[in-house]
């Protein structure tokens, strides 16, 4: 995937935890996390989609259901694979 430069401003502890903990260089943790993100919202979306699609269809969703869907995706959120993957081999590198 084509990669493109920006200017990102990051708390300073974060980046000094990034350099202590791993080898990994600050662009590839930022682009990880950002990853990780978008998926995130594009799930979240998706749900939004999901109960619209419902709520024409059968009328309005409890909130008790819309509650339990959003845990249910908060749930696939805090386990998914995407957040236990392990850093990779690569040095550290400049930001």
């Amino acid at each position: 995937m084509a990669k493109r430069k920006i200017t990102v401003t990051v708390d300073e502890e974060l980046v000094e935890a990034i350099t202590v903990l791993g080898n990994e260089s600050v662009s590839s943790v930022v682009n990880a996390a950002l990853v990780t993100e978008v998926e995130r919202r594009s799930r979240a979306a998706a749900l939004d989609r999901l109960l619209i699609g419902w709520e024409s269809t059968f009328g309005p969703v409890s909130q008790g259901a819309i509650e339990a869907a959003r845990a249910a995706f908060d749930d696939l959120d805090a386990t998914s694979s995407e957040a236990m993957r392990a850093p990779s081999s690569r040095g550290r590198g400049a930001a």
